[in-house]
């Protein structure tokens, strides 16, 4: 089976990262008007596809740039740094110890391309995450719930992440209203531009439940059937 060098391979990783904005599984066809969302792992197959292969119309191969490749070396270096307790403890989930071995090899075949093509995501999140955390631990220790569960909700509420949630195939939103940790998940049209991190504005919705947020562990009121603006 032909082999293809690492570095490419996960340079292809982050410029598909890069060019759909995040990792998706699947590859997503709209109208004639909008773009096919190739999957992170097809852009990666179609990049290096044989001249035998028969590639979609739609596609445009990948301009690979600077930031990817440092992205793709940085990459290798931090997931070892990282995990590397887990290596040790022997507690690396099943697919992280593919992934490991993966980025630890000098050559990839095809077969290994699913297994790199989320790479990004796990650095990008668990730098983010890292940061976030302390971001997070500074401003909000003094989080409380808002109000009752099933009562109605609104505020002006400024977006710390957002991020797309595979399995149930939206976004979730965390972030604070008042200085009150809160979050929630939301459809988003596909075609428009998503809230970006940072910014505040208004929404409406209604108290879910009360629970703890992720990554802190402070109070975090969880609300749904939001509406924003």
């Amino acid at each position: 089976m032909k082999k293809y060098s690492l570095i490419q391979i996960l340079e292809a990783s982050f410029a598909a990262h890069r060019i759909n904005g995040d990792y998706y599984r699947d590859t997503r066809r709209f109208s004639e008007d909008v773009p096919t969302q190739f999957s992170n792992k097809e852009c990666i197959g179609l990049q290096f596809a044989e001249e035998d292969y028969k590639i979609p119309n739609d596609w445009q191969p990948m301009k690979i740039t600077e930031e990817d490749t440092k992205n793709s070396i940085a990459s290798v270096e931090w997931i070892n740094k990282a995990f590397a307790l887990q290596v040790i403890s022997d507690t690396l989930s099943d697919y992280m110890k593919q992934l490991m071995e993966c980025i630890n090899s000098k050559e990839l075949s095809i077969n290994e391309f699913g297994i790199v093509a989320p790479l990004p995501r796990i650095y990008f999140e668990g730098k983010r995450k890292k940061a976030l955390k302390t971001d997070l631990k500074e401003k909000y220790r003094g989080s409380k719930h808002i109000s009752t569960v099933g009562s109605n909700f609104s505020g002006q509420f400024t977006l710390n992440e957002i991020r797309f949630v595979e399995r149930y195939t939206c976004h979730v939103l965390n972030g604070s209203v008042e200085g009150n940790l809160v979050s929630f998940f939301k459809n988003f049209d596909q075609t428009k531009d998503l809230p970006k991190e940072g910014t505040t504005f208004k929404i409406k919705g209604k108290i879910k439940r009360h629970g703890e947020n992720f990554i802190t562990k402070f109070p975090e009121t969880i609300l749904n059937y939001v509406r924003i603006g």
